[in-house]
């Protein structure tokens, strides 16, 4: 078995290469600090600080938060030997506020945070090319992370429409659809890692509210147009067919 290698070896990327590990394989986690190297080590992933050093037969999850972040370790890639497999954590703020079906070849929304995701993903396509896999990864959370604790830490929701669609994923079905991102035969070069269905903003906050004993949200003015619905069946029919965690609240547990 090929070597497998998580840069951003963190709270998504750690899952993925201790279940990497688990199976007998060769892991290695890079991080920017050693912070996780006990744990990794533990799980018998071989911990790295900073950038890793490919080999042409790796398989590479690219799992770092943050395009700028993403930008500049691909930039660091060049030159590099490109792995068998490269798969990439993107996020589905690439459609900004999307409307209506939502699926792989959605065009990117128009606001800056919208296009600084879509150049992250098109560097990641130069470097790797059709050895590449990009996972576009709804908001992730778990018991003590996520929106739910982003609003214990606020005292109030983000400011935002009632009316828009959080797209959400448990951390253990995002790691699991990155896991077999990195070993399926013929993958797509771009999947939507989402749960439908997907709360809206008041259904989430409210219920969220509620559970906290915290004043009921005031929104600004809806949007007034039909709610994002992700097509996940692209997912569904190579990478994850039966999401662990399928419903969205889930992310309302404290940590």
């Amino acid at each position: 078995m090929s070597r497998v290698v998580v840069w951003g070896a963190g709270e998504l990327g750690g899952r993925v290469a201790r279940a990497v590990a688990a199976e007998g394989r060769a892991v290695v986690g890079a991080t920017a600090t050693t912070g996780r190297h006990a744990e990794l080590r533990a799980a018998g992933v071989t911990p790295h600080l900073g950038p890793p050093a490919l080999q042409a037969d790796d398989r590479l999850l690219l799992a770092l938060p943050g395009s700028e972040r993403q930008i500049m370790a691909i930039s660091a890639l060049v030159g590099q030997p490109v792995p068998a497999r490269a798969v990439l954590i993107s996020s589905t703020g690439y459609y900004g506020t999307p409307s209506g079906a939502v699926h792989e070849d959605t065009a990117p929304g128009d606001d800056p945070h919208a296009a600084l995701v879509a150049s992250a993903e098109q560097a990641f396509r130069a470097w790797a090319g059709d050895r590449g896999v990009i996972l576009r990864t709804g908001g992730l959370y778990r018991p003590g992370r996520g929106p739910l604790q982003a609003l214990i830490r606020r005292g109030a929701p983000p400011a935002g429409p009632p009316d828009r669609s959080l797209a959400l994923v448990h951390y253990d079905d995002a790691a699991a659809a990155a896991h077999a991102a990195l070993d399926h035969p013929d993958p797509h070069p771009v999947y939507l890692s989402v749960t439908p269905p997907c709360p809206t903003r008041e259904a989430f906050y409210t219920a969220a509210c509620v559970l906290l004993d915290l004043p009921l949200p005031r929104f600004e003015r809806p949007l007034r147009r039909p709610l994002a619905q992700y097509d996940v069946g692209r997912l569904r029919a190579d990478l994850l067919p039966t999401p662990a965690h399928p419903r969205w609240q889930g992310a309302l547990v404290p940590g």
